[in-house]
């Protein structure tokens, strides 16, 4: 929820902030995202709820991509 109504630049810019992403660095952000069972939720909401699109793993893979080629982010 906390992206509701952000533009992906907003969202990127979130999440490059340590002050904002629990004190992570963007290469602690691969682990969070693509493991951490409380972000894993978004993909087994429970009954009535719609999952996020793909698969946990996918969007580590893709963190760790956008990680890996500098972490830049579009205009906010």
């Amino acid at each position: 929820m906390a992206w509701a109504g952000k533009t992906v630049g907003e969202i990127c810019a979130q999440l490059r902030d340590p002050a904002r992403n629990g004190g992570r660095k963007v290469e602690d952000l691969i682990e969070h995202i693509g493991k951490d069972t409380l972000v894993g939720w978004a993909w087994h909401p429970g009954f009535g709820r719609s999952p996020a699109p793909g698969t946990q793993a996918q969007a580590g893979a893709l963190v760790e991509a956008w990680v890996k080629t500098g972490a830049a982010c579009p205009a906010p």
